[in-house]
């Protein structure tokens, strides 16, 4: 089953749409467009009667709805009606932890509470559609690469298990430099962001994208007023 992503443009390049009940990563560096893409994933399953889910672990989301909200996207009414859920859960690591000593334990205590607060909203409110905001926050701590690798994949293997379309937006300055989720995910998006002459570009590349058929060329991106859009026109 394929399912819209809310973003013109992208769905062609994916045939139809995403596979169903997967986990993917949305990967770039900061002003990239990794929040609004999540946004109109969310947007769009709202249209179609999905409630979704926005979980922050770094930022207050009512900071995300106020920068959204500058775009003619209407996500105060989809957040006010019910149908998009906004969920803060970066204080979990100081107001749930306490007890837990070594940076590993609380680590791996962090992503294990972050993971039992999904689980209990998806269930609770019928969650078809979840973005995460960022990876990032559950790799803190002092841990081997292997030991992180291993927290990393109980996380993804916890949110494959749910039966839901999953998004996690992941910080990424160094775009050749990948992490053990990116090989975890079902699919892996590249937002990019850099100077081409004198001139500002966005991209969109997908590097990774299970049982689907695509192309792994940067394809040109805008971020208009009314969200981002993706053309056929490679960069």
């Amino acid at each position: 089953m394929r399912i819209r992503t809310g973003i013109p443009g992208f769905d062609e390049l994916v045939q139809g749409g995403l596979v169903a009940q997967r986990v993917y990563i949305i990967a770039g560096p900061p002003g990239s467009g990794k929040t609004t893409f999540g946004i109109q994933f969310l947007l769009q399953g709202a249209k179609e009667g999905e409630r979704g889910l926005f979980v922050s672990l770094t930022e207050d989301p009512k900071t995300i709805i106020e920068d959204i909200s500058t775009f003619n996207l209407s996500l105060k009414r989809y957040a006010l009606s019910g149908h998009i859920l906004f969920v803060d859960m970066g204080p979990l690591s100081i107001q749930n932890l306490n007890g837990v000593k070594s940076p590993e334990s609380i680590k791996s205590a962090y992503a294990q509470e972050v993971f039992r607060r999904i689980y209990a909203i998806v269930k609770a409110k019928g969650i078809k559609r979840l973005v995460i905001d960022s990876v990032l926050t559950l790799k803190y701590g002092e841990k081997s690469l292997e030991d992180e690798s291993k927290e990393i994949a109980r996380f993804f293997r916890s949110l494959k298990d749910l039966k839901i379309t999953v998004l996690i937006l992941s910080e990424m300055t160094d775009l050749s430099n990948y992490t053990p989720e990116h090989y975890m995910a079902h699919g892996l998006i590249f937002l990019h962001n850099f100077l081409n002459g004198h001139t500002m570009t966005r991209a969109i590349q997908i590097i990774k994208m299970r049982g689907t058929a695509h192309d792994c060329d940067m394809h040109k991106m805008e971020i208009t007023q009314n969200g981002i859009r993706v053309y056929s026109t490679k960069v």
